[in-house]
């Protein structure tokens, strides 16, 4: 038996582009006992992302930029990702077709599904896409970076083995990102 949910408020506490709530729930558990959870919810909206992976030269792409959130938690400037953004409107195949061509100038051909991911469950309600895509220098139509005034995004292609040590240096630090390379390797795509 699954939870039985009722939202019984949700308030707006600030509207920008996405939405603060203060909501709070009714949950009865499977035992029939019922509680009440009340928390402040980001509506952000839902996302994909896509590694880019070529296992003839060993290489994955990833794009360097400034990200506020992770500044304000810790001073962080850059953050390698693989590209990723929101699907504003598209389905999440369309929208990491749409992030890889215009954030690394790659033009996907195949895109496979990995898995779709909560980036922070206890109080986002972001839903990420996730996808691999298999590329070659060919795929590559223009140098890339992003197109929204406030992306400036560098792009890098780097050995796979070293992405992952990457992980493990701490230069990594995107959910996604380190979600995405351990599936390729775990996979066996690198």
């Amino acid at each position: 038996m699954s939870l039985d949910v009722r939202v019984v408020e949700d308030r707006v506490l600030h509207q920008g582009r996405f939405a603060l709530t203060r909501t709070k729930a009714q949950v009865r558990d499977a035992a029939g006992d019922v509680y009440e959870v009340e928390h402040e919810v980001y509506r952000h909206g839902f996302a994909a992302a896509v590694l880019l992976y070529d296992p003839d030269r060993g290489v994955v792409v990833l794009v360097k930029q400034f990200r506020m959130a992770p500044f304000l938690a810790d001073g962080t400037t850059e953050m390698l990702e693989v590209c990723a953004g929101m699907l504003d409107g598209d389905s999440p195949e369309a929208g990491a077709r749409r992030e890889a061509l215009e954030e690394t100038g790659v033009e996907v051909r195949e895109l496979r599904h990995a898995f779709d991911a909560f980036m922070s469950p206890g109080g986002v309600t972001e839903r990420i896409s996730c996808f691999t895509a298999r590329y070659g220098p060919a795929d590559r139509k223009h140098a890339g970076g992003g197109v929204d005034a406030d992306e400036h995004i560098e792009v890098i292609e780097t050995p796979f083995e070293q992405a992952l040590a990457l992980i493990a240096q701490g230069a990594i630090r995107d959910a996604k990102t380190i979600a995405l390379l351990y599936h390729a390797r775990a996979t066996g795509l690198m």
